[in-house]
């Protein structure tokens, strides 16, 4: 039996039997005995449970908040719903045997649970919280982020001047006193603590967010980078390729002391746009430089996944047409008017032939594999599985949950979306039952785009119907901001531009004047030729005034908690209501709520 095997099973039986003083835990609390429930395993692709689920009485919780443009509002509305989080970690709900909840529950964690109800987990007492961003910088390309300011995090935990335990980037939740020095004890004040951390991020980060590559680099990445180079390309010594260099020693040291290899660790990913990972080596970086890019071979527009689809610029492969023949390479490079830098991200392949981000297999197999790559392509041990101690056993794969607020509406994935007053998110095994993945995110391995088309990617405007919702999609030419209720209407838009069709809209809580605030707001002086439904008075007149807030397809987020499997939790960052803060659907209320609801079967 492996080591991996073991560990798990060990657990099993240690929530299952013996009561959790007698398991090791370090809660320093006594509320009874919790039995171990339903397995609630991890799944693979085809949403199937394929491993038992561990438990454990820490939790390693990262958050990676996109910092670019337009994120300030929903980095607010998620401050908003954290003490939702916090309060159900350290004094969770009292449930009856079917999960329902108590109608009140203890004010203390040390209270008990009215007759017929125990705790849904025992009160979490050992916590770790930390912030990273998705600036990652330009990979190497000369001119930056465009607009950023704070373009490069580096995958370092982000604190932007707010207090942590110890000054080491992260805070500790520690009301047992066990931490030497002692962690925070006062929830009230680790509330406050965690809305700073994620508030602190700020929007005048990097333009090309990499969501996905910063939670890598930061927990998984066994070589992260110190820096990046260039030298004389391989293939072609005339041409400079980046080439990563040395390791980030700080990197390192953050995680260590951060990631403990007995906890539950759970990621929660907020951003409003698709993920923008460039691949850190070779040409990739090309792609966001300022110069004119290549087309790409005419079959690409139709099977990007072709043999044939490939760069202009790039030699004649065997067996494919002359590229001097090609139609769209006889058209020679884009000139600027049809391609934007703020557009690079978006359907690379078939606009260039080429794919310049790491491939989403990366993330899923850092999140399930014991073994990752290093630079040189040497299999090594996943940090985030294997301990610094080899004689300490490895992380159980279910202890790691990934969670998307995201590009995505919420009533594709909402569980009744006509609930007027609940709002609750479909699991992954729920997605998978439904086929839901099929409606949001479509088959990009083979091409096949969403059956919704509000979650294609596109600069035109885009036609058909929600077909959750039967709503149809409404021209630019649309007289109301909400003609369509999911994402308004479409927009005029340009390859010259910096905007795709948005996946969702929603109202913000107060509207803002973006005549003073530059490009950091959304409502500038495009906003009317754009015919942005966001800058839309409920009369049909365009102006500076931003009242609703956007979000575009989150589709490689959602390619990887597919194939992740049940451990991921998908949810909308067009939050339904944002006006009345006692409801249940309130700002972010429902994404974190469907968060918890998955970490309570990996806690003891």
């Amino acid at each position: 039996m492996s080591a991996r095997r073991a560990f798990g099973i060990a657990i099993l039986a240690c929530a299952s039997s013996i009561a959790i003083s007698a398991c090791g835990a370090k809660t320093g609390l006594r509320v009874g005995e919790r039995s171990a429930g339903g397995s609630a395993g991890v799944a693979n692709d085809a949403g199937t449970s394929s491993t038992p689920q561990a438990r454990a009485d820490k939790i390693d919780l990262l958050f990676m908040i996109d910092g670019s443009g337009s994120m300030g509002d929903k980095q607010q509305i998620l401050a908003l719903a954290l003490p939702d989080l916090v309060r159900r970690l350290t004094n969770p709900r009292c449930v009856a045997p079917d999960g329902t909840p108590a109608a009140t529950q203890p004010t203390r964690p040390t209270a008990p649970c009215s007759e017929g109800f125990e705790r849904e987990f025992n009160p979490v007492q050992d916590m770790h919280i930390g912030v990273i961003s998705s600036n990652l910088g330009s990979h190497g390309a000369a001119g930056g982020c465009l607009l950023g300011q704070n373009e490069d995090d580096g995958g370092h935990l982000v604190t932007r001047g707010t207090r942590t335990y110890r000054s080491l980037g992260f805070l500790a939740w520690d009301p047992a006193r066990t931490k030497e020095p002692p962690g925070e004890t006062d929830p009230n004040v680790l509330e406050d603590q965690v809305r700073r951390l994620v508030t602190g991020v700020g929007e005048l980060g990097c333009a090309y967010e990499a969501s996905l590559e910063a939670w890598y680099r930061f927990l998984i990445d066994p070589e992260p980078y110190q820096r990046l180079g260039f030298e004389n390309c391989a293939d072609n010594p005339r041409e400079r390729c980046v080439v990563p260099q040395g390791v980030d020693q700080t990197l390192l040291a953050q995680r260590s002391n951060f990631l403990r290899q007995d906890s539950l660790v759970a990621i929660v990913m907020l951003s409003d746009e698709n993920d923008c990972s460039i691949i850190d080596g070779g040409r990739s970086f090309r792609v966001l430089e300022s110069g004119q890019m290549p087309r790409a071979t005419s079959v690409c527009a139709s099977d990007p996944n072709s043999p044939c689809c490939q760069p202009c610029d790039a030699a004649q492969r065997d067996g494919c047409p002359a590229l001097a023949s090609d139609p769209a390479c006889r058209e020679g490079p884009y000139p600027p008017d049809l391609d934007s830098q703020f557009l690079r991200c978006f359907a690379q392949k078939r606009r260039f032939g080429e794919d310049f981000l790491y491939p989403v297999e990366r993330y899923i197999q850092g999140l399930t594999r014991p073994n990752v790559r290093r630079r040189d392509g040497t299999l090594v041990m996943n940090p985030l599985f294997v301990p610094d101690d080899p004689a300490a056993p490895p992380r159980d794969p279910s202890l790691v949950f990934l969670a998307a607020i995201v590009g995505v509406p919420w009533q594709d994935v909402a569980r009744n979306p006509g609930d007027p007053e609940k709002l609750e998110y479909k699991t992954a095994s729920e997605l998978h039952a439904g086929d839901v993945w099929s409606v949001i995110l479509g088959d990009p391995k083979n091409a096949i785009l969403p059956t919704d088309p509000l979650m294609i990617e596109s600069i035109e405007e885009r036609t058909g119907m929600n077909p959750i919702t039967g709503d149809e999609l409404a021209p630019s030419s649309a007289s109301s901001p909400t003609q369509n209720p999911i994402n308004g209407h479409e927009m005029r838009l340009s390859y010259s531009g910096i905007d795709l069709q948005y996946a969702c809209i929603f109202e913000l809580p107060q509207p803002r004047d973006c005549s003073s605030l530059g490009p950091y707001c959304d409502c500038g002086s495009g906003a009317s030729g754009d015919s942005k439904p966001i800058c839309q008075d409920n009369r049909g007149n365009y102006g500076a005034i931003q009242f609703r807030a956007k979000a575009y397809p989150g589709l490689r987020q959602l390619e990887v908690l597919k194939g992740f499997g049940n451990n991921a939790i998908v949810a909308s960052i067009c939050a339904r209501n944002v006006t009345d803060s006692t409801r249940q659907d309130f700002g972010y209320r429902p994404a974190l709520g469907a968060i918890l609801d998955r970490l309570s079967a990996g806690l003891l």
